[in-house]
């Protein structure tokens, strides 16, 4: 069963606090999706059920490196289950899957350290560009190619500071 997200616009949020608020606290996810007119959507849930989503891939993640420390049939096995939570590493080379489930346990321990599980998108959607990449024989084949002459320098990239 899926459970649809209540959504909201951002103004309903501004013009009935409480109504909105009472509409979030009444939906399966204790969450509301923000629409905003000229900016990226917001969530807006409870301090405790962001806590709780921290705690479980905190624990979920302590789960894993212990299984992984204390026996490496366990990075085998998990290797092999990985596809039924990523569906898409069924087109990573198998040494590939390993090394993207070896980085997503570290990002998400991190992730929990520094208290921003967000932190673990950037991760996976690495890993399934390089899963596309892998899917598209033609550009895969034209990506491992050696350029078959000397392009010239590369200029550095430009310093943002923020």
């Amino acid at each position: 069963m899926t459970v649809m997200p209540i959504e909201a616009n951002f103004s309903e949020l501004l013009q009935k606090p409480k109504d909105t608020v009472a509409r979030m606290q009444g939906s399966v996810r204790r969450g509301i999706r923000l629409h905003r007119r000229d900016d990226e959507d917001l969530y807006l849930t409870t301090a405790a059920r962001a806590d709780e989503a921290t705690q479980v891939v905190d624990s979920t993640t302590r789960i894993f490196v212990a299984m992984m420390k204390s026996d490496p049939q366990a990075t085998k096995i998990l290797t092999h289950v990985f596809p039924d939570a990523f569906p898409w590493v069924r087109f990573l080379p198998e040494a590939a899957v390993r090394e993207f489930l070896v980085e997503f346990v570290e990002s998400a321990r991190a992730a929990v350290d520094l208290d921003n599980v967000n932190l673990l998108a950037p991760v996976i959607a690495a890993w399934k560009s390089t899963a596309l990449i892998h899917a598209d024989t033609e550009l895969h084949r034209a990506l491992i190619t050696p350029a078959s002459e000397d392009l010239g320098p590369v200029e550095p990239p430009e310093v943002h500071s923020e």
